[in-house]
């Protein structure tokens, strides 16, 4: 829009403002003038025809033969008459409305060649077709002069001569032409407008120079104003200086108003994103520091025992962790704990924590002495008031021994062919008093059985109803265990039940499962089991995620029941569910061989392309690890190597595990 467009804009009404008033002045004067000539034109012809019917009755007679000297006498004064009172024509006649015809007694003009042409209708009958309607209203008995207009031409007037009894003699006819008329319209148009429009000009000049030194340049200047604060907000304008107490200066005091607020406001975005850009990174930083001491993901195993753990913080960082390791006496140490709260001082504490439980079980010391020393120092340190629950579990691979002891968390679950939950003395969470006084409980674990150790995010996680998942649905999880499981299978039954359970429900809570198994007798020094030699025979599959019992078996078959030989049907369990689950596979294959300690295991599918060895792995939440993610990964890391091909309308995924 252009700065002028307000003047413009007012320039214009008035201009149509100024023309519709002069249109109407016009057509009023014009009717108004038109009324008054033709007023001023009556009275004239009023005081001619008295002038001519006197004379007609004192000193000229109607039968005066057209060639007397009393009858040229009296036109030479019917044409000065003419003149003095603005007349075109005068003419004195008879009417016979029987003929119809007038018969001309005197005429005359005031043009000399009209007045000529009028001499020679002196005593002459001129026929017409009828009379008019005036000449009949004065023959009918009127004695008022009639008026007769002639459109574009000018208006006549009829006066009727009588004698002195009221008898009607003769018709006196006086034409007055309508130049005359208009001349005084435009005079009068003239002396009437003109002043009207220079007088309305004159205030509409003036307003126009209010209007722009009022409106026109303060709206300008603030326009400007916003168009340098447009390129730069952060920066405040220079106050306008407008200080009009009308619309204007409101304006302007919310334009400045606002662009005072608004710098501010971007000020303070830019502020904020820079805080949370740095923070971002800083909890980046401290997420990839917190798992540098717990790993998102731990998969570990030695003579007679398997141990597999995850954990999943609410936030960047949390306060669940997990810890495993073995000790050099041979026996294998599992911790699991819940630091109250969330965030960066949650995740303080727990590296705090769980070092020192680390350091006091690798130097010797049982679950229940180590939590209860622990305690002592927490409580010492704690500026936060912060609390842990804690359960800490020892395990001899060789006799099975398990000894633990509990400070407030969750209970485990005994991993056997009915997993049942262990009820040890729940003792007191770390931080809160000193003297805990925890105790320690015992149990044997067959080869073959396991613990499951947890957070109360697992069973403390809601779905979309608002119901928790539960201790029930957690049996339920690892119902059909089996001691040839392995420890990894577990956790990931698990975390695929709390997954599916909550749908999209965002975790509120950080969860942590870990599973110790202790191994089957006939693994428990770590034979690798048969690998007999055998064919890569393609059979077909049920897409279904029943098919995986044919796959388990062949392979249990070629290469027996190794820690190893079931990590690698972990890692088919997982491509085989991802291809019934994602792919839209109508028909499924598979092949297996085995040779010189080399498994290999293929999957054929006519489903959707997906190639698995170049597909990135993003960083899921725990809720969607059930998508695939966590399982391709798995794949990754279980498999020596894999391979992948498209041919034929088909997926072909080979796996290779080194047993």
């Amino acid at each position: 829009m252009k700065k002028n467009s307000i003047s413009r804009w007012i320039i214009l009404c008035f201009l149509c403002i100024l023309l519709l008033s002069l249109a109407i002045s016009a057509a009023a004067d014009y009717f108004e003038a038109s009324q008054s000539a033709i007023r001023e034109s009556g009275e004239l012809a009023k005081v001619f025809s008295e002038i001519v019917s006197n004379l007609l009755e004192h000193h000229w007679k109607l039968d005066e033969p057209a060639d007397s000297d009393a009858a040229a006498s009296a036109r030479r004064t019917l044409r000065s008459l003419c003149h003095c009172f603005g007349m075109d024509v005068v003419s004195v006649y008879t009417a016979d409305p029987e003929t119809p015809s007038r018969t001309y007694v005197l005429s005359a003009a005031d043009d000399p060649e009209q007045d000529r042409l009028m001499e020679e209708l002196t005593q002459k009958t001129i026929p017409v077709e009828e009379l008019l309607e005036e000449e009949q209203e004065l023959l009918d008995g009127s004695r008022e002069m009639q008026r007769h207009d002639r459109p574009g031409v000018g208006v006549s007037w009829i006066a009727p001569f009588t004698d002195s009894n009221g008898e009607l003699r003769a018709l006196i006819r006086m034409d007055d032409d309508i130049t005359r008329i208009r001349h005084t319209v435009i005079r009068n148009f003239v002396t009437d407008i003109i002043p009207f429009v220079l007088v309305l000009s004159a205030g509409m000049l003036v307003l126009l120079v209010l209007v722009r030194r009022r409106i026109v340049i303060p709206i300008g200047e603030i326009s400007d104003r916003m168009k340098l604060f447009a390129l730069d907000s952060r920066k405040k304008p220079e106050p306008l200086n407008i200080h009009s107490d009308d619309e204007i200066g409101e304006i302007s005091a919310s334009f400045e108003k606002m662009t005072e607020d608004i710098s501010a406001y971007v000020n303070n975005i830019e502020k904020l994103t820079q805080e949370k850009t740095e923070t971002e990174t800083q909890m980046a930083l401290a997420r990839r520091i917190q798992y540098g001491l717990v790993p998102e993901r731990t998969d570990t195993a030695g003579d007679g025992w398997r141990i597999s753990a995850m954990t999943r913080p609410a936030k960047a960082v949390g306060g669940d962790f997990y810890d495993c390791f073995q000790r050099s006496d041979g026996s294998v140490c599992a911790v699991m704990g819940d630091v109250s709260g969330k965030g960066v001082s949650a995740a303080i504490s727990m590296a705090m924590i769980r070092t020192v439980i680390r350091e006091k079980m690798m130097a010797g010391l049982g679950p229940a002495e180590t939590l209860n020393r622990t305690n002592d120092q927490f409580c010492a340190q704690n500026p936060e008031n912060l609390f842990v629950t804690a359960l800490a579990v020892m395990l001899n691979p060789e006799t099975g021994e398990l000894r633990y002891a509990n400070a407030g968390h969750t209970r485990p679950v005994l991993l056997q062919e009915e997993p049942a939950f262990l009820n040890p003395d729940s003792g007191v969470v770390l931080g809160l008093f000193e003297d805990a006084d925890l105790q320690e409980a015992v149990l044997t674990l067959a080869p073959g059985e396991g613990i499951l150790l947890y957070t109360d995010g697992v069973t403390e996680a809601v779905n979309t109803e608002r119901c928790f998942f539960g201790e029930k649905r957690l049996l339920e999880a690892v119902r059909g265990f089996d001691g040839g499981e392995d420890a990894a299978e577990t956790v990931l039954r698990v975390s695929r039940a709390v997954g599916s359970f909550c749908g999209d429900c965002e975790p509120f809570d950080d969860m942590a499962v870990l599973a110790l198994i202790r191994s089957p007798s006939s693994d428990a020094g770590g034979d690798t089991g048969p690998c007999a030699p055998a064919s890569a025979e393609w059979k077909s599959l049920p897409v279904s995620l029943e098919a995986f019992h044919e796959v388990r078996a062949a392979v249990t078959a070629l290469a027996g029941n190794s820690p190893e030989t079931r990590r690698a049907l972990l890692a088919c369990d997982e491509a085989l569910t991802n291809i019934v689950n994602y792919s839209g596979a109508r028909h499924l294959s598979y092949s297996c061989a085995c040779r010189d300690g080399l498994l290999k295991v293929s999957l054929s599918d006519d489903g959707a392309p997906f190639d698995p060895t170049a597909a990135d792995i993003e960083e899921r939440e725990f809720e969607m690890l059930d998508n695939g993610g966590m399982g391709l990964n798995l794949i990754r890391q279980t498999a020596s190597s894999l391979s992948y091909e498209r041919k034929d309308g088909r997926n072909q995924l080979t796996l290779y595990f080194s047993l």
